[in-house]
């Protein structure tokens, strides 16, 4: 524009006004590719999507007031659409095709009236105007204010009905037909990358277009993901076949937040070690289900408390390792020290298996949350057990007789005493036949 190039001009002229210009073909098809792409993303904040030639209409009425005003919806929906890599010009107006003219002339629009917007719309926005351009600005109609002031029955006549159409259209004196944007019945998505990748770290920008795309996707069919897969596929070689790294995420809870998504792929790609550069990327979602309203209530409630445990122990997976993160199990034996175990945590939306049916079939006995590694071995003071004083007896005892089958046998009084600094402690008394061995100290109550 600095050297005279305009729209329209042909690239003779164009080279011959800057002879360093550089030109690009256009590529169709991947235009319409990346509106697609565009069309996903804007499917978070609304079902009624439209696709043009060359952008997209939105209706966000509805939206409005869940995003917090059109500040917030348009900050979000333009960082989502940089992170696609494309670049938008939005503008917002009381009808579609108003706000369409506006986008593309690039005029002010923000706290005016939908004839203020309009009035200064330059006549190259207007599709039907194209042909007759020359005439009306030949006669200083420069504008759509103007040309909207002009007789309506000259304008029919001279430049056709389309013209008046289009103006109607966009000052909402006629109704409007849009053929809405419908996703796709499955998701299948593959990202070409524009050269080889070597480091996972630029991976993470590439795939976080594919997770803006499938979390649209999601949203516009009320469903969420258990877990996806993100497929890294390599050069093929004369030594090797064409190859691929998978990198698999599971989900403690569904879920179609782009940003959790987006956390969890990069804890999983720091672990990855690369066999070779990275092409192209594809991902799949393994486990679709359909997503639960979400809790809307003053305070937290339990399945809302479950969801940030659940978001926590797929971070903590993510970074360290399915298996060095625990939990703790119950183990059907009466003997303290063997009656639980630390197993990898299986992420499933169904209860554990030994969970409030199994304990309830059974009473519940009153143990420490603190079991000492080693039972510790007291002393005893005028026949009391002694720990820092001595031990006043408050309740037992709890008797267990267990693990003849393994060679680990207990014969053992179990009681619960306090010291005098009122610290309650869970002490034992070995049996050995009928006579007693001393006592133990084997936890501590919270």
């Amino acid at each position: 524009m600095q050297c005279g190039i305009t729209p329209g001009m042909s690239e003779a002229n164009a080279w011959s006004m800057n002879a360093a210009l550089l030109t690009f073909p256009r590529a169709p098809a991947q235009e319409i590719e990346a509106l697609h792409e565009a069309a996903l993303w804007a499917l978070h904040f609304t079902p009624q999507v439209v696709l043009q030639e060359a952008g997209l209409l939105i209706d966000i009425t509805a939206s409005l007031r869940l995003f917090g005003g059109f500040d917030n919806l348009s900050t979000q929906l333009a960082g989502g659409i940089n992170d696609l890599g494309l670049y938008a010009q939005m503008a917002c107006a009381p009808t579609a095709s108003a706000a369409w003219l506006l986008a593309r002339s690039s005029g002010e629009w923000k706290d005016k009236t939908l004839d203020e917007m309009l009035a200064t719309v330059p006549l190259v926005a207007l599709v039907s105007a194209q042909p007759h351009l020359d005439t009306l600005l030949g006669i200083g109609c420069h504008t759509l204010g103007q040309l909207h002031r002009m007789p309506r029955a000259g304008i029919a006549r001279r430049f056709g009905s389309a013209v008046l159409r289009e103006i109607d259209q966009a000052y909402g004196d006629e109704v409007e037909v849009h053929a809405w944007f419908t996703a796709p019945a499955s998701f299948d998505v593959r990202l070409e990358l524009p050269a080889q990748v070597s480091n996972t770290d630029a991976l993470l920008f590439a795939a976080r277009r594919l997770l803006l795309q499938l979390t649209g996707w999601l949203s516009a069919h009320q469903s969420a993901i258990n877990s996806i897969t993100l497929l890294l596929h390599h050069e093929t070689t004369r030594q090797r076949d064409r190859r691929s790294t998978p990198v698999h995420i599971q989900l403690a809870c569904a879920s179609r937040d782009p940003a959790h998504l987006t956390l969890l792929l990069r804890e999983r790609l720091g672990q990855v070690v690369l066999m070779a550069p990275v092409i192209e990327l594809s991902l799949a979602a393994d486990q679709i289900v359909a997503l639960a309203t979400p809790n809307t209530e003053l305070f937290p409630s339990a399945a809302s408390q479950a969801e940030s445990i659940s978001l926590l122990i797929e971070r903590l997976q993510s970074r360290l390792g399915n298996e060095a993160v625990r939990q703790i199990s119950l183990v059907p034996d009466h003997r303290p020290e063997k009656s639980y175990a630390l197993l990898p945590i299986q992420l499933s939306s169904q209860p554990p298996r030994n969970s409030s049916t199994n304990a309830s079939a059974q009473p519940m006995m009153v143990r420490p949350t603190w079991l000492l590694a080693r039972p510790l071995a007291l002393i005893t003071r005028q026949h009391k057990p002694f720990y820092q004083s001595p031990l006043t007896i408050l309740a037992g005892p709890e008797r267990i007789e267990s693990g003849w089958w393994d060679d680990a046998l207990a014969l053992r009084d179990y009681f619960i005493a306090e010291n005098d600094n009122h610290t309650l402690l869970w002490i034992y008394r070995q049996r050995v036949g009928n006579a007693d061995s001393g006592w133990f100290l084997h936890g501590y109550f919270g």
